[in-house]
């Protein structure tokens, strides 16, 4: 999905600037992630470089179109790696600029729908006893795009809840977006089925070391470039 360029709102009011770019519309799924398994992406040094190599983890829900889960952040900058190759331009993990830019659009709403939450329209626990929203606890992911009614003002979905995605830079230095072994803590975003409304707002930051991973966080894509 492209995202126009230029002014948007940033966390409490700032004003910043980013380029026109590209974020995918759903979270990347378990059987995407698994052609880079299955090409053998775990034992290419290329895909690597600067970074730490885990052995695979199995998603915490394996069905096809769910989110893939288990994946640390080392995992998911070697995943962009492999797909930029076939495609011949740079994927990459998103920004968190670019990501609550897709999230709260030029305004800066708090979910991708608006200034509240409204039932229904996000993977989230609703019923957390401080915070109750509504109706449904689903305790489980689900399959990417089952809630349209949840969609950002440029159509991206899944950016409330689900799963927890991956950004780019690291969660102290936002300005550090390079990949290297340190270990710094690196930016998720958007809350997952088990949080509570206001930790999947477009403004919320999480921060978790770049080997963490589990069934609650996810990976989704961006780029620069145009599509073919």
């Amino acid at each position: 999905v492209e995202i126009p360029g230029g002014e948007f709102v940033y966390q409490q009011g700032e004003r910043r600037q980013l380029p026109a770019f590209r974020i995918a519309r759903y979270p990347v799924t378990n059987i995407q992630y698994q052609t880079f398994i299955d090409a053998g992406g775990y034992r290419d040094d290329r895909w690597w470089q600067d970074l730490k190599r885990p052995e695979p983890e199995p998603s915490h829900w394996p069905q096809a179109n769910r989110p893939r889960t288990n994946v640390d952040w080392y995992e998911a900058v070697a995943f962009c790696r492999w797909l930029s190759a076939p495609l011949a331009y740079e994927i990459r993990l998103p920004t968190e600029k670019e990501w609550e830019r897709a999230a709260r659009g030029v305004e800066g709403q708090e979910y991708p729908w608006g200034n509240d939450y409204e039932s229904g329209r996000a993977n989230i626990n609703e019923t957390w006893s401080s915070d109750q929203v509504g109706a449904w606890n689903l305790q489980q992911t689900t399959a990417v795009g089952v809630y349209p009614q949840g969609a950002s003002s440029e159509g991206v979905l899944d950016l409330s809840g689900d799963v927890w995605e991956w950004c780019l830079n690291k969660y102290d230095h936002p300005d550090q977006i390079q990949a290297d072994s340190s270990g710094d803590i690196r930016v998720l975003r958007g809350g997952s089925y088990d949080d509570y409304a206001r930790r999947a707002r477009g403004s919320g930051r999480l921060g978790r070391h770049t080997r963490y991973r589990d069934g609650f966080s996810g990976v989704r894509l961006a780029s620069l470039a145009p599509i073919p």
